[in-house]
Protein backbone atom coordinates (compact mmCIF):
# COMPACT_ATOMS: atom_id res chain seq x y z
CA UNK A 1 0.00 0.00 0.00
CA UNK A 2 1.41 3.20 -1.09
CA UNK A 3 0.79 6.31 -1.88
CA UNK A 4 -1.77 6.00 -4.83
CA UNK A 5 -3.74 4.26 -2.34
CA UNK A 6 -4.64 6.66 0.22
CA UNK A 7 -8.00 7.93 -0.92
CA UNK A 8 -9.99 9.35 -3.71
CA UNK A 9 -10.42 13.03 -3.55
CA UNK A 10 -13.93 14.31 -2.98
CA UNK A 11 -13.05 18.39 -2.47
CA UNK A 12 -10.36 20.56 -3.93
CA UNK A 13 -8.72 23.73 -2.65
CA UNK A 14 -5.90 24.70 -3.24
CA UNK A 15 -5.21 21.21 -2.89
CA UNK A 16 -7.11 17.90 -1.85
CA UNK A 17 -9.46 16.17 0.71
CA UNK A 18 -10.12 13.12 0.96
CA UNK A 19 -12.03 10.25 2.87
CA UNK A 20 -11.30 6.84 3.36
CA UNK A 21 -11.45 4.27 6.44
CA UNK A 22 -8.88 4.00 9.58
CA UNK A 23 -7.58 0.45 8.27
CA UNK A 24 -6.65 2.09 5.09
CA UNK A 25 -5.03 5.29 6.72
CA UNK A 26 -3.95 3.63 9.58
CA UNK A 27 -1.93 0.69 7.76
CA UNK A 28 -1.08 2.69 4.53
CA UNK A 29 0.68 5.75 6.46
CA UNK A 30 4.12 4.48 6.52
CA UNK A 31 4.49 3.77 3.05
CA UNK A 32 3.08 6.79 1.70
CA UNK A 33 5.53 9.05 3.91
CA UNK A 34 8.25 6.79 2.24
CA UNK A 35 6.72 7.40 -0.74
CA UNK A 36 6.55 10.71 -0.74
CA UNK A 37 9.74 10.84 0.43
CA UNK A 38 11.26 9.64 -2.56
CA UNK A 39 9.25 11.09 -5.15
CA UNK A 40 10.35 14.80 -3.74
CA UNK A 41 13.88 13.43 -3.72
CA UNK A 42 14.43 13.64 0.29
CA UNK A 43 18.01 13.60 1.51
CA UNK A 44 17.59 14.80 5.10
CA UNK A 45 14.62 13.85 7.03
CA UNK A 46 13.32 14.24 10.91
CA UNK A 47 10.68 11.89 12.68
CA UNK A 48 9.33 13.96 15.56
CA UNK A 49 8.16 12.24 18.48
CA UNK A 50 9.11 9.33 17.14
CA UNK A 51 10.54 7.76 20.72
CA UNK A 52 11.02 4.40 21.06
CA UNK A 53 8.81 2.73 17.57
CA UNK A 54 11.03 5.43 14.44
CA UNK A 55 9.64 4.82 11.14
CA UNK A 56 12.69 5.47 9.81
CA UNK A 57 14.96 3.54 11.86
CA UNK A 58 14.64 1.04 9.12
CA UNK A 59 18.14 1.86 7.25
CA UNK A 60 17.39 -0.50 4.43
CA UNK A 61 14.38 1.25 3.41
CA UNK A 62 15.19 4.65 4.45
CA UNK A 63 18.93 4.30 3.06
CA UNK A 64 18.10 6.82 0.17
CA UNK A 65 18.04 9.74 2.92
CA UNK A 66 21.61 10.81 3.54
CA UNK A 67 20.54 12.36 7.13
CA UNK A 68 17.71 10.45 9.23
CA UNK A 69 17.64 12.18 12.85
CA UNK A 70 14.36 11.35 15.58
CA UNK A 71 13.14 14.11 18.02
CA UNK A 72 11.62 13.82 21.01
CA UNK A 73 11.24 15.26 24.09
CA UNK A 74 11.88 11.66 26.07
CA UNK A 75 15.04 10.77 26.31
CA UNK A 76 13.95 7.46 27.72
CA UNK A 77 11.48 6.86 24.99
CA UNK A 78 14.38 7.37 22.41
CA UNK A 79 16.56 5.35 24.33
CA UNK A 80 14.27 2.47 23.58
CA UNK A 81 14.30 2.79 19.83
CA UNK A 82 16.01 0.36 17.37
CA UNK A 83 18.07 0.53 14.46
CA UNK A 84 21.00 2.63 13.80
CA UNK A 85 19.26 6.30 13.68
CA UNK A 86 20.74 9.79 15.33
CA UNK A 87 18.59 11.14 17.99
CA UNK A 88 17.88 14.19 19.77
CA UNK A 89 16.06 15.71 22.85
CA UNK A 90 14.19 18.89 21.88
CA UNK A 91 10.90 20.35 23.39
CA UNK A 92 8.89 20.66 19.91
CA UNK A 93 6.53 23.27 22.06
CA UNK A 94 9.90 25.60 22.68
CA UNK A 95 10.91 28.09 19.61
CA UNK A 96 13.95 26.06 18.05
CA UNK A 97 16.33 28.50 17.07
CA UNK A 98 18.88 26.21 14.99
CA UNK A 99 18.76 24.21 11.60
CA UNK A 100 16.61 27.17 10.26
CA UNK A 101 15.83 26.12 6.33
CA UNK A 102 17.50 23.05 6.71
CA UNK A 103 15.08 19.66 6.07
CA UNK A 104 13.36 18.56 2.89
CA UNK A 105 10.77 16.79 5.30
CA UNK A 106 9.30 16.18 8.70
CA UNK A 107 7.11 14.01 9.41
CA UNK A 108 5.45 12.13 12.62
CA UNK A 109 2.77 9.50 13.71
CA UNK A 110 0.47 10.06 16.88
CA UNK A 111 2.37 12.59 18.06
CA UNK A 112 0.04 15.90 17.70
CA UNK A 113 -3.19 15.16 19.54
CA UNK A 114 -0.04 15.41 22.32
CA UNK A 115 1.07 18.56 21.83
CA UNK A 116 -0.19 21.56 24.12
CA UNK A 117 1.62 24.37 22.12
CA UNK A 118 0.29 23.07 18.86
CA UNK A 119 0.90 26.54 16.97
CA UNK A 120 4.32 26.86 18.06
CA UNK A 121 5.05 23.15 16.77
CA UNK A 122 3.69 24.15 13.24
CA UNK A 123 5.99 27.09 13.36
CA UNK A 124 8.86 24.96 14.07
CA UNK A 125 8.49 22.64 11.58
CA UNK A 126 7.64 25.22 9.00
CA UNK A 127 11.35 27.08 10.21
CA UNK A 128 13.38 24.24 10.03
CA UNK A 129 11.93 23.05 6.51
CA UNK A 130 14.06 24.43 3.47
CA UNK A 131 11.63 26.47 0.92
CA UNK A 132 9.29 23.44 -0.69
CA UNK A 133 9.73 21.07 2.01
CA UNK A 134 7.36 18.49 3.65
CA UNK A 135 5.79 18.94 7.00
CA UNK A 136 3.47 15.87 7.25
CA UNK A 137 1.62 14.65 10.28
CA UNK A 138 -0.61 11.68 11.25
CA UNK A 139 -2.97 12.48 14.39
CA UNK A 140 -6.38 11.34 15.97
CA UNK A 141 -9.13 13.84 15.38
CA UNK A 142 -11.84 15.64 17.75
CA UNK A 143 -14.83 15.11 18.01
CA UNK A 144 -14.80 11.71 17.91
CA UNK A 145 -15.99 10.04 21.31
CA UNK A 146 -13.42 8.27 22.59
CA UNK A 147 -11.09 11.54 21.72
CA UNK A 148 -13.30 13.89 23.94
CA UNK A 149 -13.50 11.46 26.60
CA UNK A 150 -9.71 11.35 26.55
CA UNK A 151 -9.32 15.31 26.62
CA UNK A 152 -11.57 15.76 29.24
CA UNK A 153 -10.85 13.29 31.85
CA UNK A 154 -8.33 13.21 34.65
CA UNK A 155 -5.24 11.38 32.69
CA UNK A 156 -5.31 8.58 35.54
CA UNK A 157 -9.19 7.48 34.48
CA UNK A 158 -7.64 7.23 30.34
CA UNK A 159 -5.26 5.04 31.74
CA UNK A 160 -7.47 2.61 33.10
CA UNK A 161 -10.12 3.29 30.17
CA UNK A 162 -7.00 2.18 27.86
CA UNK A 163 -6.18 -1.04 29.97
CA UNK A 164 -9.95 -1.86 29.70
CA UNK A 165 -10.39 -1.48 25.84
CA UNK A 166 -6.79 -2.02 24.66
CA UNK A 167 -5.55 -5.24 27.55
CA UNK A 168 -1.94 -5.76 27.69
CA UNK A 169 -1.08 -1.98 25.79
CA UNK A 170 0.47 -0.43 28.83
CA UNK A 171 2.73 -3.34 29.74
CA UNK A 172 4.40 -3.73 26.36
CA UNK A 173 7.10 -1.14 26.99
CA UNK A 174 6.91 0.52 24.22
CA UNK A 175 3.20 1.53 23.50
CA UNK A 176 2.82 3.68 26.74
CA UNK A 177 -0.10 6.04 26.77
CA UNK A 178 1.08 10.31 27.07
CA UNK A 179 -1.26 13.17 28.12
CA UNK A 180 -3.27 14.15 25.35
CA UNK A 181 -4.71 17.62 24.51
CA UNK A 182 -5.97 17.61 20.65
CA UNK A 183 -5.12 21.24 19.88
CA UNK A 184 -5.39 21.61 16.59
CA UNK A 185 -6.38 17.98 15.74
CA UNK A 186 -9.77 18.25 14.15
CA UNK A 187 -10.96 16.76 10.84
CA UNK A 188 -10.41 19.41 7.34
CA UNK A 189 -12.64 22.24 8.39
CA UNK A 190 -11.90 25.28 6.74
CA UNK A 191 -10.96 27.01 10.39
CA UNK A 192 -8.69 23.84 10.31
CA UNK A 193 -7.28 24.43 6.98
CA UNK A 194 -6.74 28.14 8.00
CA UNK A 195 -4.94 27.44 11.21
CA UNK A 196 -2.20 25.50 9.10
CA UNK A 197 -2.03 28.55 6.79
CA UNK A 198 -2.01 31.20 9.02
CA UNK A 199 1.67 29.48 10.00
CA UNK A 200 2.99 29.73 6.40
CA UNK A 201 2.03 26.57 5.07
CA UNK A 202 0.07 25.02 2.45
CA UNK A 203 -2.19 22.35 2.97
CA UNK A 204 -1.68 20.20 -0.06
CA UNK A 205 -3.28 16.70 0.81
CA UNK A 206 -5.88 16.13 4.16
CA UNK A 207 -6.69 12.26 4.00
CA UNK A 208 -9.51 11.98 6.55
CA UNK A 209 -10.24 8.46 7.92
CA UNK A 210 -13.94 7.75 9.61
CA UNK A 211 -14.43 4.62 12.66
CA UNK A 212 -11.90 3.15 14.86
CA UNK A 213 -11.55 0.02 17.01
CA UNK A 214 -12.19 1.40 20.82
CA UNK A 215 -15.53 -0.74 21.06
CA UNK A 216 -14.04 -3.89 19.97
CA UNK A 217 -14.53 -5.19 22.83
CA UNK A 218 -18.16 -4.00 23.33
CA UNK A 219 -19.79 -5.16 20.29
CA UNK A 220 -23.55 -3.72 19.93
CA UNK A 221 -21.27 -0.30 20.46
CA UNK A 222 -18.67 -1.39 17.52
CA UNK A 223 -21.68 -2.42 15.74
CA UNK A 224 -23.08 0.83 15.47
CA UNK A 225 -19.55 2.57 14.86
CA UNK A 226 -19.03 0.33 11.96
CA UNK A 227 -22.76 1.06 10.36
CA UNK A 228 -22.05 4.94 11.19
CA UNK A 229 -18.57 4.67 9.02
CA UNK A 230 -19.94 3.46 6.21
CA UNK A 231 -22.73 6.22 5.93
CA UNK A 232 -19.87 8.72 6.48
CA UNK A 233 -17.60 6.82 4.17
CA UNK A 234 -20.60 7.92 1.47
CA UNK A 235 -21.68 11.01 3.18
CA UNK A 236 -18.78 12.61 4.46
CA UNK A 237 -18.68 15.41 7.88
CA UNK A 238 -15.15 16.90 7.75
CA UNK A 239 -15.64 17.61 11.53
CA UNK A 240 -16.49 13.88 12.12
CA UNK A 241 -13.56 12.34 11.09
CA UNK A 242 -11.84 10.28 13.64
CA UNK A 243 -7.91 10.31 12.34
CA UNK A 244 -6.21 12.43 9.83
CA UNK A 245 -2.87 12.88 7.82
CA UNK A 246 -2.14 16.09 6.40
CA UNK A 247 0.75 17.38 3.47
CA UNK A 248 1.68 20.75 4.23
CA UNK A 249 4.27 22.22 2.16
CA UNK A 250 6.22 25.55 2.69
CA UNK A 251 6.02 27.36 -0.24
CA UNK A 252 9.58 27.42 -2.56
Amino acid sequence: MGIDDFASTVMSRDGQVGYTDLDTLWKGYDAFVHDLAQREGVKRVAELGGGANPIIGDAERWGFADHRVVIDISANELAKSAGDIETRVADLCQPITEEHNTYDLLFSKMLCEHLPDARTFHQNCFNLLRPGGLSVHYFPTLFTFPFVVNKLIPEKAALAVVDKLQPGRLQMGNMDKFPAYYRWTTGPTKRAIRRFESVGFQVEQWHGAFGHHYYHVIKPLDAIERAKTRFLLKHPVPALTSFAAVVLRKPA
